[in-house]
């Protein structure tokens, strides 16, 4: 589970990152951005389970960044950070469904509360969405003897999705909604026809991906990562040398490209 902190003022944000006692919590990683643009790009390049946000920000501020974040992340918890204790505000945090808002300066156990109910929150709709799963899993298995060979048309346009997409953020369980199944269901047919997981199955490709691209010597080594669909480079190296035996620049030299 993963936290970011906005607010343009960095001690601040300094304060909260010093102050709240994060073992207590269950976040893995806490971002912190100081603009409405750094926020996006960290949403964009990375998971985001709670956003604690100030809402007076110069140009776009708070209430512009979790309308945005409503429309394209509307799993998000947002928790709103204000100056002022104004009925408006509330309103506002109640028409954008944030959990609600903190008045600054801060209560350090204020915001853990608010914390602690974003994290419960967050556990309780992935127990509704594995309930929904499990009902859907069940349809499915009552209809799988009558699908036929529809299988083989799923699996093959979801391998044509995952080829096409290996540069973007690949959710199993998006892919799985979008071919009208669960993603048990999807995950099990490609265990069935490929050996693998579903996930390992895009590791592959990825990792393929990659090795053309370090083909050619004008492109860097963490560029060919990005291209390849990854944004942590460590993790690409890992993945790269668990596949191929070597780190992607050991394979590089194996071509003979400096």
């Amino acid at each position: 589970m993963n936290l970011l902190i906005v607010d343009d003022e960095i001690l601040a944000i300094q304060g909260l990152v010093d102050d709240i006692p994060w073992q207590e919590l269950n976040f893995d990683e806490i971002y912190t951005a100081s603009s409405y643009a750094q926020a996006v790009k960290i949403f964009r390049e990375h998971p985001v389970d709670v956003l604690l946000c100030d809402i007076e920000m110069p140009m776009l501020g708070g209430v512009d960044l979790v309308r945005w974040v409503k429309e394209n992340y509307p799993a998000t918890e947002c928790i709103f950070l204000t100056c002022h204790d104004d009925f408006a505000f509330a309103r506002e945090a109640v028409r954008l469904q944030c959990l609600g808002y903190i008045l600054k300066p801060v209560d350090t156990d204020e915001v853990v509360e608010y914390l602690k109910k974003a994290e419960e929150k967050i556990c309780q709709d992935a127990e509704s969405r594995r309930y929904k799963d499990y009902g859907k899993r069940y349809l499915e298995n009552l209809t799988e003897d009558v699908r036929g060979t529809g299988n083989g048309d799923l699996l093959e346009e979801a391998e044509n999705y995952i080829s096409r997409n290996l540069q973007e953020d690949i959710s199993i369980e998006e892919l799985a909604a979008q071919m009208g199944v669960s993603a048990t269901h999807l995950g099990r047919l490609f265990k069935k026809k490929n050996g693998c997981t579903l996930i390992d199955y895009v590791i592959q490709k990825r990792i393929g991906l990659a090795q053309e691209l370090l083909k050619d010597p004008g492109l860097s080594v963490s560029t060919v990562a990005f291209k390849s669909g990854y944004n942590n480079y460590s993790y690409f190296t890992k993945s790269f040398k668990k596949i191929t035996g070597m780190t992607p620049r050991e394979y590089r030299r194996r071509l003979h490209i400096s």
